[in-house]
């Protein structure tokens, strides 16, 4: 067996250009692989972040028929009951009480039809990034003035309104089923880097909102977080049960954002289609290069089998020199791999307002090391490379002695 080890190490070594392109071959192919699938985890969990910690929060709870048609009738009830059941849960970190209902934001220069939220400031700042956007004016004060408005930059350019600035909310008041006119005062403009959220919604205080759409203490939702956010898309948690009721429904960002959930379920595909890509590649690269060695050698081949040398050893020697280049390809790419990668997310991707499938890439994307970059895919690309040295190896097993032996030295 050492014999066989020192001729394929001397075999792989003849022509060192050669050698040197097929191991470049194999290790860019496993080095390619741990970049893009930490890109491709690191854009899954920006994307996630962005649509579920800018705003909506991790999992959300509604009366059970309010998102069917966003009907500002169907409204939580006991909502302090929610907000002891969500205090009880060690897993949940935060949560904020929410009132919301479409309505009209007038300015003297235009009027336009929003989403009107009432929150509790204190609750909302530990749930959503609304205090953190805030590019101009002051974020909600629970305990100042009733007439506070926050809108978004967008919004704010629409209505050629600034701070200070008076505004009038209309909203349907389902008590006395009339229309509600208050007037506000711009306290704050944020920027939340969406346009959906920066066009579309305006926050009010909770009791104002829920005093002009005459609901009581009810609330339309009721948003929390997670304390580890990985958890929100685990739909098999006890917790969604815990925290449904008979008339409400507790469910998180896999149900309240199918589309998005579809697109990362995706993500997985694309991996495949990128390494079944740089497989084909590499297999090729691989089995050209083993036959133009076997080429270059097969008057020695035929030699050593007219003498007696046993098949299946030509067959293992081919082998082994296939598995000798893999071994060391496979350090060199998982270092490189690990290089580029580390590079990349110490520096960051940043694709500023860019928004993918509706969703804001509100954060620096920063590809990630995982332990499957190390097991999973250098075993892949052990496997494609022993699998393509087969058939040059059987190939130069069967040669036929006197027929090689009629090559010219």
């Amino acid at each position: 067996m050492g014999l066989t080890w020192k001729l394929a190490l001397r075999n792989i070594l003849r022509n060192k250009r050669r050698t040197f392109l097929t191991m470049l071959l194999i290790s860019m192919t496993l080095a390619i692989l741990i970049f893009t699938d930490g890109y491709m985890k690191a854009m899954a969990d920006v994307m996630i972040r962005s649509a579920t910690r800018l705003y909506p929060g991790d999992g959300q709870i509604h009366h059970v028929e309010y998102l069917a048609e966003r009907d500002g009738e169907k409204q939580i009830d006991d909502v302090a009951g929610h907000i002891a059941a969500l205090q009880s849960e060690d897993m949940i970190a935060s949560y904020s009480p929410r009132a919301l209902d479409f309505g009209m934001v007038s300015s003297t220069a235009n009027n336009l039809a929003v989403q009107v939220v009432g929150i509790d400031a204190d609750l909302e700042a530990s749930v959503s990034k609304l205090k953190l956007s805030i590019v101009d004016g002051e974020y909600l004060n629970n305990e100042g003035s009733d007439s506070q408005i926050l809108i978004g930059k967008a919004l704010a350019d629409l209505l050629e309104v600034d701070l200070g600035d008076r505004l009038v909310v209309s909203l349907n008041n389902y008590d006395s089923d009339e229309i509600d006119q208050r007037l506000f005062r711009v306290s704050g403009i944020f920027h939340m880097n969406s346009n959906f959220f920066d066009k579309g919604l305006v926050f009010i205080q909770l009791a104002k909102a829920q005093e002009m759409m005459g609901i009581g203490d009810n609330v339309h939702e009721i948003a929390f977080n997670f304390v580890d956010e990985g958890l929100s898309g685990d739909e098999s948690l006890p917790v969604w049960k815990n925290l449904s009721t008979d008339t409400t429904v507790a469910e998180g960002w896999t149900s309240l954002m199918a589309d998005l959930a579809s697109i990362i379920s995706m993500f997985d595909f694309s991996m495949f289609i990128v390494g079944g890509i740089l497989f084909v590649v590499a297999i090729l690269g691989v089995i050209n290069a083993m036959f133009m060695s076997i080429y270059e050698r097969t008057y020695e081949f035929g030699v050593i089998i007219a003498i007696g040398t046993r098949r299946m050893s030509v067959l293992t020697l081919i082998l082994v020199e296939g598995l000798v280049m893999c071994i060391g390809s496979l350090i060199i790419g998982a270092a490189l791999g690990a290089l580029i990668t580390v590079i990349i997310g110490n520096v960051g991707i940043d694709y500023g307002s860019m928004e993918f499938s509706g969703v804001a890439l509100a954060e620096v994307l920063r590809p990630e090391l995982r332990m499957l970059q190390f097991t999973d895919l250098p075993f892949a690309v052990f496997v494609m490379t022993m699998v393509a040295c087969v058939y040059p190896a059987i190939h130069a097993s069967r040669i036929i002695p006197a027929t090689a032996l009629h090559k010219s030295l």
